[in-house]
């Protein structure tokens, strides 16, 4: 078997460290979900889709660790790209509506568009045309 060289053992380690930030992040949007006032209509919706796309997001992630095949690796990207992208829609959505003290949902909300920037960063140095 072939010994992973260090630009690949680089790219293991930035994966997981991705992995590891929308991990705690589905986990911390899980937890607004179930805070979110249960007699707002509004509110019932924005948790089942915040739900869906929070898991979603960490799913994809850690299908990035799966993958050596390029064009694979750079699809699994883009779809972990998209749910990270729907997540911060609802969370944002959340803090229009303040249905969450600013203290709070801010600091998410960052991570959330962080996570979303790393990926369209290494969607761009994949594949530079897009």
């Amino acid at each position: 078997m072939e010994r992973p060289n260090g630009k690949q053992i680089k790219r293991q380690i930035m994966i997981g460290d991705i992995y590891k930030r929308t991990k705690l992040l589905s986990r911390t949007c899980l937890k607004i979900a179930l805070v979110l006032p249960q007699e707002v209509a509004l509110c019932n919706l924005i948790r089942g889709h915040l739900i869906e796309k929070a898991t979603d997001m960490a799913i994809k992630s850690k299908g990035l660790m799966d993958t050596q095949n390029p064009e694979y690796f750079l699809q699994k990207l883009s779809n972990a790209k998209e749910a990270a992208d729907g997540c911060q829609y609802w969370l944002d959505m959340i803090q229009e509506e303040s249905y969450l003290d600013s203290d709070i949902i801010n600091p998410i909300l960052a991570e959330s568009g962080a996570i979303s920037n790393l990926f369209a960063l290494a969607i761009k140095k994949i594949k530079p045309n897009n």
